[in-house]
């Protein structure tokens, strides 16, 4: 009687072996030594080993950033420490990540902020909440939208049907059925004449205005669209970029130069010296050197971009 099978994800190293094997049904990459790594429904996570340093106790897990982790526990998310004891305990219907030492929370029906301590930076009573973004982060209270300060203060009140971020000290907000950009003060800049607004980059913003969509300045005049809204600029990592060629993929290097021959159904960009790619639509997934070269030999149904030396590699494994 032959054994079923099951995919499973692992872990090779830049040598194409196993430090790993296949046996998880889920994982995400190693940050800050620990991983994130699921059998049937419950996610720990392991060290560089496998083993598991904080077991298999979480709904739902999200990877080590500046010490902490957030896990979800009876449906209530908290804040994990690397050694598996709780910085916060499980208590919020939603968390984010940390921006600026502090998370957006929600607690019942309302939203609010957190500290790192999981003390509250400001309570949750609004209906929802942005980030903070110069100092001020939007907020809907009774239908409408406003802003408030780090302390939970109300900055600029309540009184607008639309709100998005502040960027280049102006931020968008809908009056009366028009958008338009207002300064730190709450007055102003940009009257509202517009259909509808996103938030200032880089010094100009995208309006919609009698149907059509233009691009304004800080001061509300119009401007070319920026580089960003044309072509996508060609990005090379370890100095080489995919390229199409007679509907086969290769790379090119900085010079326009081809320097892997286009042998590829599908090509990703490099990192840290290797790039994923399949030969064909029924393929598996493997690893090529910038040489173009098939450095090991295994070939796999999914795959990551290493991460720190490690890839994680989705293969079969016999139950």
């Amino acid at each position: 009687m032959s054994s079923k099978k099951k995919l499973v994800w692992g872990y090779i190293d830049t040598t194409g072996n196993y430090v790993i094997p296949p046996q998880f049904d889920n994982a995400q990459d190693f940050s800050e030594g620990l991983a994130v790594a699921g059998i049937d429904f419950l996610k720990g996570y392991i060290d560089v080993t496998g083993k598991f340093v904080i077991a298999l106790r979480f709904q739902s897990a999200h990877s080590f950033i500046d010490g902490v982790a957030r896990v979800m526990v009876d449906n209530k998310w908290g804040l994990i420490n690397p050694d598996g004891s709780y910085a916060v305990e499980p208590a919020f219907d939603k968390l984010s990540e940390f921006r600026d030492g502090m998370a957006k929370i929600m607690a019942g029906d309302k939203y609010g902020y957190i500290k790192r301590d999981g003390t509250y930076a400001v309570r949750p009573e609004y209906e929802f909440v942005g980030n903070f973004h110069d100092g001020l982060a939007w907020v809907r209270a009774n239908g409408l939208y406003g802003f408030i300060d780090r302390n939970g203060n109300f900055a600029i009140a309540p009184e607008y049907a639309n709100a998005d971020d502040f960027n280049d000290g102006l931020a968008p907000v809908m009056t009366g059925g028009r958008y338009g950009f207002i300064n730190r003060e709450g007055m102003f800049v940009i009257p509202p004449r517009f259909d509808f607004a996103d938030k200032f980059k880089e010094g100009c913003a995208r309006v919609k205005m009698d149907g059509q969509w233009i691009y304004v300045n800080t001061n509300g005049d119009a401007v070319p669209a920026p580089d960003d809204n044309a072509q996508p600029e060609t990005v090379f990592h370890d100095g080489l970029t995919p390229v199409m060629i007679d509907n086969r993929y290769g790379y090119a290097d900085e010079s326009g130069n081809i320097a892997i021959k286009p042998d590829f159904f599908i090509a990703e960009p490099f990192c840290e010296g290797f790039a994923r790619v399949k030969t064909g639509p029924k393929s598996k997934w493997g690893f090529i050197d910038t040489s173009g070269r098939f450095p090991f030999k295994g070939r796999y149904d999914q795959i990551e971009n290493f991460n720190g030396g490690f890839a994680r590699v989705l293969n079969e494994a016999k139950q």
